[in-house]
């Protein structure tokens, strides 16, 4: 009798815990403990709302015009995908800092827009995940091989390549005439007979934006031989070789005849815009002020350009921490896919990352402009356009000593000599 009471007396017991605490769940604690181990493995995922249903986060640096059209397209395929998607746009001027910021507190959003020679870094980081496991991985094959080669580190692809603007070296075509050249100059000669004729017309030669540091070092290494810091620096400072000091040469020679601005400057086939006949800038800034002119084509010069085995390329990357990978990668798919890529190709002259939209184009701009033979978008040395993060890390180290050759305030020797000796401290 007394046994019976007692297991009355525990079943009523178990019975008042349970109606007193109806969220007790015994499993509680090894939950909490499997959950705890989940967000040290993945550190984004504690930033987000695992709502299914929440929209994609993506996160964009543009100008307000670039950003415009972005926009309607994201929203265009957002539509198509069955995706929701909310967008911002950053200062580019402090884009880095913003992202690096939210990436080492694991509040990214889902996609965000990176240069593309920066997404090794991210990866390095583990901010990014792979696309080689999302449906992405099945177009990756159809984009441009320089581009796509940016984007991959490891054995694995982190971007998908959205777009890409290379720098060109631009002339009138009527001014290299003039200096009895038929193509664009590749050796000091060649240069020499075009400062001579900018003499004779009383004009600069050739202007460039001297805060564009990716641009002034192409144009440098377009030179006879490379002259940017990241291939000077490669001289062993005991030795002067006899095309260094042509290097030097040719550039104390041109530097007289070189007109620099704070920003791009304009440069269209209208033959009275402007006085200066040369430019380095971006092709989007070429195609944009053509398509600005209002001046009768028939009274438009030809223009004759060539790349200078530089780009500035975009990448749509997944962040790791995001919860709504398939989703982003349905987005990313659509926004690079042909249609879309020819609609932003045609709103702001980026030129597609897709080879066979890309091969479409170049074909029309050459029928355009005076390309160079044989033309190539990037590097013919190289199985990737990207720099390495240490020839970055040294070229904007030595930006200061590019503008002060370009303005004259130093000569190209000291140029030289600066970066070779500070090379070794």
């Amino acid at each position: 009798m007394k046994r019976k009471h007692q297991v009355v007396l525990f079943a009523v017991l178990l019975l008042s815990l349970t109606i007193l605490s109806p969220s007790f769940d015994f499993r509680g604690s090894q939950l909490n403990q499997e959950q705890e181990k989940e967000k040290d493995a993945f550190p984004g995922n504690s930033s987000r709302n695992e709502d299914a249903q929440s929209p994609l986060e993506i996160v964009v640096a543009m100008s307000d015009e670039e950003f415009q059209a972005f926009q309607k397209l994201a929203k265009e395929v957002a539509a198509s995908q069955l995706v929701e998607i909310n967008l911002r746009n950053e200062k580019p001027d402090t884009y880095k800092r913003v992202l690096d910021l939210e990436f080492s507190l694991g509040e990214n959003g889902d996609v965000v827009l990176l240069d593309s020679e920066e997404v090794q870094y991210y990866a390095q980081k583990g901010y990014l995940y792979p696309l080689n496991g999302t449906t992405l991985s099945k177009s990756l094959g159809d984009t441009v091989v320089g581009l796509r080669g940016m984007t991959e580190w490891n054995g694995y692809q982190w971007g998908m390549p959205f777009d890409f603007d290379p720098y060109i070296l631009a002339a009138q075509s009527s001014f290299l005439k003039r200096a009895g050249m038929e193509s664009l100059p590749h050796n000091k000669d060649q240069w020499v007979k075009l400062t001579q004729q900018a003499n004779a017309e009383g004009i600069p030669l050739i202007t460039m934006n001297i805060n564009d540091m990716y641009g002034t070092n192409a144009w440098l290494n377009h030179l006879e031989p490379r002259m940017a810091p990241d291939q000077v620096n490669q001289t062993p400072l005991d030795s002067q070789p006899g095309d260094l000091q042509q290097g030097i040469q040719l550039m104390n020679h041109i530097q007289p005849h070189i007109m620099v601005q704070s920003t791009y400057p304009m440069f269209s086939s209208t033959a009275d815009e402007t006085n200066i006949p040369m430019v380095v800038s971006l092709l989007s800034q070429l195609l944009s002020a053509d398509q600005a002119s209002t001046v009768h084509k028939d009274s438009l010069e030809r223009i004759s350009f060539e790349s200078l085995e530089t780009v500035s390329s975009r990448s749509l990357v997944i962040t790791s921490g995001s919860v709504e990978a398939e989703e982003a990668s349905r987005w990313i798919e659509g926004m690079t896919s042909a249609p879309l890529q020819l609609k932003w190709y045609q709103q702001v002259n980026r030129l597609p990352a897709k080879q066979q939209e890309l091969d479409l184009e170049s074909e029309k701009l050459t029928g355009r402009y005076e390309m160079t033979k044989r033309h190539s978008w990037f590097s013919t040395t190289q199985d990737a356009p990207a720099s390495t993060t240490e020839s970055l890390a040294l070229i904007t180290r030595f930006h200061k000593k590019v503008q002060q050759f370009l303005k004259g305030e130093i000569t190209a020797n000291q140029y030289v000599n600066s970066i070779r000796t500070s090379s070794l401290k």
